[in-house]
């Protein structure tokens, strides 16, 4: 697993660490319990790629002690895959933007919206391909996730072949 595969499995871990932990702390009825919950959740939330394991264990333990109060009424189900991604970018993007510098976030911003011009030129183009339209939008999601993870070589790359796409179809 790369280093972006174990930044994002680690946000995954913390973003749903967070929900479980918040859960038990909430509606558990052992005040111990409860609170062991409220400090996993403040540890995982520290946790960074390297932390990988320890973040799979807190996690693990997590999901235990909810499913020890499964019939509860606001126990948190498992999220489908897409929301699941959707929370997942959510958090990375929160945790990311407070650790920018502002020539960074200026840099995101200025890709962002190139992203998010071409793909409404390639929208306004009537009669395209529907496989370039599906290209279109998987080029833009594809850029979109880079910038959310912060990698600018892969956001870049996503960004000029948007920008060919729109090139070679639209304007």
């Amino acid at each position: 697993m790369g280093r972006l595969g174990r930044a994002w499995r680690v946000a995954e871990l913390r973003q749903r660490g967070g929900v479980l932990a918040a859960f038990v702390a909430a509606c558990c009825e052992d005040e111990k319990r409860a609170r062991a919950a409220r400090d996993l959740g403040a540890r995982l939330a520290g946790y960074g790629p390297p932390d990988r394991w320890e973040a799979e264990k807190a996690v693990a333990t997590l999901e235990r002690w909810a499913g020890d109060i499964e019939e509860h009424p606001y126990h948190p189900g498992v999220p489908r895959p897409d929301e699941t991604d959707r929370q997942t970018r959510d958090h990375v993007k929160d945790v990311q933007r407070d650790r920018l510098t502002t020539a960074a976030r200026d840099w995101r911003s200025g890709t962002r919206l190139s992203l998010d011009v071409y793909l409404d030129q390639l929208r306004r183009v009537r009669g395209l391909d529907p496989c370039v339209r599906e290209d279109a939008y998987y080029l833009y999601g594809r850029g979109t996730m880079a910038l959310d993870l912060g990698d600018r070589a892969t956001a870049a790359r996503e960004t000029a072949r948007l920008r060919e796409l729109r090139d070679a179809h639209g304007r």
